[in-house]
């Protein structure tokens, strides 16, 4: 019974470390969210011409180092960085009202996200 109690605890370690361990992206888009409207508001805001916009995202890989850029849409790069092992950017930019794509490119690792501004 010692044997199965230690085997199963064993068995369940693995399967936890291993789901955890699965969960971690390089690339993080923290905000904005995929497939959302922003501002929040209610009501709705409707049109937007433009808007202030935050974003936030964070980039893990392994030693160094690192670069890293980001930006909307099919345009030139609004940000890059050089990091060791980690780093955590927060920016706010204007956009124009209408979908967006928000896309970070690491050199082991990339994400996009698709969003609106306005409805």
């Amino acid at each position: 019974m010692k044997k199965f109690f230690c085997v199963a605890m064993f068995a369940a370690f693995v399967v936890f470390a291993g789901s955890a361990l699965a969960d971690q992206v390089k690339v993080n888009i923290v905000y904005p969210i995929d497939g959302a409207t922003y501002p929040v508001t209610d009501p709705a805001p409707g049109v937007l011409r433009s808007a202030y916009f935050t974003s936030s995202f964070s980039v893990t890989c392994s030693g160094g180092p690192h670069k890293v850029q980001w930006g909307f849409d099919g345009l030139a790069p609004v940000g890059t960085s050089t990091f060791y092992d980690m780093t955590s950017v927060q920016f706010v930019h204007k956009l124009p009202g209408g979908t967006h794509i928000f896309w970070v490119k690491s050199d082991c690792a990339e994400n996009r996200v698709k969003f609106r501004l306005g409805n």
